[in-house]
């Protein structure tokens, strides 16, 4: 005998087998695709009736479950913050589950080809933790239709909170692709069958990035570099995330005019976490270098990509430092502040990334390395980033590598006299 609770809209309670003492905690919360919503960017509705459409998402409602059960079927195209999930109107108490409790729901994989997929639970106010899908529902596209089921304990960590949960179901997603949803439960007569990382120690938990756009490139930018860096003595090694990368690209005449005769190593790799920088360092990349400077800025993907906490982008970083010293203990080693994104200081990520550069001022005082911030360099006296510079306010265009240049220009000679006094 058990007690079973269906959720929508409302809390219901709902004799669907012989019910105990009214205070018995339920073994499971259903909840009804009635209450699905939908987000891509800034534009969110609920979903009504059999088509919902906004700019680049549309969701139909089907009855291609073999169980005969509602199906949502999300197709996106070019979304870049999309969002399926679930909003009940009385939020529920998730830890009044038995443990351990999971996260449940049927999933139909159509094309992940060039999608991401995550899920997540609302954990509370400050807490943004999700588990990526991708590398599971890449293995399903035309697979039919999969039981995912996903231990509660994955959402868990130092900010989560399940006692007043608003959204108990979260898909995020964005590229382009085609899935469909149906099932989706909270119960505790499931262990889970999805893997997942210790939110609290994932930044610092060496792991090579997957992602639909970078399987084809990454691991052969890590090859490559390996063997171009037997090639050359580099007196600049340059670690980070696309921002660095980008000194290949946008910034390469900047580079060539302001360092033209600075052999230089650009171990900047796009959709770098701090995990992916530690992963590399452990597969060699530092190995056997020793530059008289190595700049290092990493840390904007684990906010946009997660919206980590300050305190565990902080601890990605200070692993980061760790190792760069332990392989190149002779190197100057100039540690830079998170540039700023978003269009003004009210951005989420913006706001992150700040409270991550100042821990980051501290951690280099600790570890005895040197610390730039030249945020200003790129905002207006209002805060505001240009797209001049920006113009997708996250990446700089040749005039913000310009502007970068400048900033180190003066570093470097200090950086390069400190070493030869040595």
């Amino acid at each position: 005998m058990r007690r079973l609770i269906c959720l929508s809209g409302v809390l219901l309670l709902c004799a669907c087998a012989a019910q105990r003492s009214a205070d018995e905690a339920p073994e499971e919360l259903i909840f009804s695709l009635s209450d699905l919503q939908i987000k891509n960017g800034g534009e969110s509705v609920a979903v009504s009736g059999l088509t919902t459409e906004i700019p680049g998402v549309t969701v139909t409602q089907e009855s291609s479950h073999p169980a005969g059960q509602p199906v949502s079927r999300i197709l996106f195209n070019e979304a870049w913050q999309g969002r399926a999930y679930l909003k009940v109107n009385s939020p529920v108490n998730l830890n009044q589950l038995p443990e351990p409790a999971a996260l449940t729901f049927d999933l139909r994989v159509d094309d992940v080809s060039k999608a991401g997929l995550q899920a997540g639970i609302d954990c509370g106010e400050n807490c943004h933790y999700v588990v990526d899908l991708w590398p599971d529902a890449v293995k399903w596209q035309g697979a039919g239709w999969q039981h995912v089921s996903i231990p509660v304990k994955c959402f868990s960590g130092k900010f989560a909170d399940f006692s007043k949960v608003g959204e108990p179901f979260r898909l995020f997603f964005y590229g382009s692709g085609d899935i469909a949803v149906s099932g989706v439960k909270v119960t505790a007569k499931e262990p889970g069958n999805i893997l997942c990382p210790d939110q609290d120690t994932q930044s610092i938990t060496p792991a090579p990035l997957r992602a639909f756009w970078a399987d084809d490139w990454w691991m052969k930018r890590h090859h490559q570099k390996l063997a171009k860096k037997q090639m050359i003595r580099p007196e600049v090694v340059l670690i980070g995330d696309s921002i660095t990368h980008g000194w290949e690209d946008k910034g390469a005449p900047v580079w060539k005019a302001y360092f033209p005769d600075v052999p230089t190593l650009n171990l900047g790799f796009g959709g770098d976490r701090t995990e992916n920088v530690l992963w590399r360092i452990e597969q060699g990349e530092l190995d056997g270098l020793s530059p008289a400077i190595t700049v290092v800025m990493i840390g904007t993907n684990n906010t946009g990509h997660r919206m980590d906490p300050p305190e565990h982008i902080a601890r990605g970083v200070s692993n980061i430092i760790d190792r760069i010293k332990q392989k190149m203990p002779d190197s100057a080693v100039l540690l830079t502040g998170i540039f700023p994104r978003g269009e003004d200081a009210t951005s989420p990520e913006r706001i992150n990334n700040q409270k991550t550069n100042g821990l980051l001022a501290h951690l280099a005082k600790e570890k005895g390395v040197h610390y730039t911030n030249i945020n200003d360099v790129f905002l207006s006296g209002d805060d505001k980033l240009s797209k001049d510079i920006m113009p997708d306010l996250l990446h700089p265009n040749e005039a913000g590598y310009r502007l970068w240049a400048q900033a180190l220009v003066p570093w470097f000679s200090a950086l390069k006299k400190e070493n030869l006094d040595k």
